[in-house]
């Protein structure tokens, strides 16, 4: 989610298509739910109650980008890799850019919300930290670290929240298993193993070069993934009418979990064989949201979340209506200009500066 996470070894347009549905989806998500909600509590006698419950499923797009998180900072570390462990990467490195995700995210919930959530947990704080441990464990174990890692976070999710649970008012625990007071959203428990999923596919896949049995494999898990939550009822979240960002959705069953995984997995295989092929423009919508998606995140949760107050107040959103669509369609246009400009102010514009040694028989005299 950061650019400079973004840099692969071949262009592959079917993550960019795979990027520009996921943030898509969420820029209308965070729209439609401002717009419909008063202090995140909806009335669940309403039309608009009814239709989100309906569209609940569309979570499944917005848990698919920690997962991608995942998988760019596997393709970024490809180089340093060595027998499934890490040489030759500094360890300042990802340090400096997990303080940087969450310096920016904090800077979002000040602006956002105000100075009261200045301290809010949220997904560029997950993705920061997840990214340390990721590291940690790969410079000083291997992937295997990684998977047992994430596996253990995600069965020990929900035991862990019926011990912690009356604690969760505490900061650190909120960031532990999550929380309604303090916006503490996307905890460490349960949702650093989609991060760690999103990179193990990663190193699958260019451990694999794509191969054919490596998509037959991806698509029996994902739908494998997807089973067991259907199976468990759980391949959905509730929408409390009371707080609509509440535990179901942040705090989930193991079962939508599971389904983000399964989802992400048969997402991609799908995209990889419809997209892979196809050519980007530089600043079509898709490419646009693909390398500018964390300044697009970042201003449009601002935008959206002020701006819906506005449209609310000479719009009174009790009924479907024209004025409904004026946010979601802008913020989707919003984006589009936001990626662009992105590519050309902090990619096009970059400096380079190269350092050579000089020779010492050789002087500026």
């Amino acid at each position: 989610m950061i650019n400079n996470l973004d840099r692969q070894r071949k262009d592959w347009p079917a993550l960019s298509v795979i990027k520009f549905v996921c943030v898509a989806v969420m820029i209308f998500v965070h729209a439609h739910m401002a717009l419909v909600t008063e202090g995140f509590a909806i009335a669940d006698t309403t039309f608009f109650y009814k239709a989100t419950s309906n569209l609940m499923f569309l979570s499944l797009f917005l848990f698919a980008l920690p997962i991608i998180a995942g998988f760019i900072l596997r393709v970024d570390f490809d180089e340093y890799f060595v027998g499934g462990k890490l040489r030759n990467y500094s360890f300042k490195k990802i340090i400096k850019v997990a303080i940087f995700l969450v310096v920016v995210g904090f800077f979002m919930n000040l602006f956002t919300a105000g100075a009261r959530y200045l301290f809010s947990w949220n997904i560029l704080q997950l993705i920061g930290l997840s990214f340390v441990i990721i590291t940690a464990l790969l410079k000083m174990f291997s992937t295997r670290a990684v998977f047992w890692l994430g596996t253990i976070i995600l069965f020990a999710a929900e035991p862990l929240r019926n011990f912690l649970g009356s604690f969760d008012h505490f900061y650190f625990v909120g960031v532990l298993i999550g929380g309604d007071k303090g916006f503490m959203f996307w905890p460490f428990f349960p949702w650093f193993s989609v991060i760690a999923f999103g990179f193990l596919f990663a190193h699958f896949y260019l451990k694999h070069q794509d191969s054919r049995k490596f998509k037959v494999g991806a698509l029996a898990v994902g739908l494998a993934f997807l089973a067991v939550a259907i199976f468990r009822n759980e391949i959905s979240p509730y929408l409390n009418p009371t707080y609509v960002w509440g535990l179901s959705i942040f705090q989930p069953k193991i079962g939508l979990v599971l389904a983000s995984m399964g989802f992400f997995c048969v997402l991609t295989v799908l995209s990889n064989f419809f997209f892979n092929n196809i050519h980007l423009k530089k600043y079509g919508i898709v490419n646009s949201y693909s390398k500018g998606v964390l300044w697009i995140y970042v201003i449009l949760m601002f935008v959206s979340y002020r701006t819906s107050f506005i449209i609310k107040r000479f719009f009174p959103m009790n009924e479907p209506s024209f004025a409904y669509f004026i946010l979601p369609v802008s913020m989707i246009l919003l984006g589009w200009l936001v990626g662009a400009l992105s590519i050309k102010l902090l990619r096009e514009k970059l400096i380079v500066v190269k350092l050579k040694k000089l020779d010492e028989k050789k002087s500026f005299f």
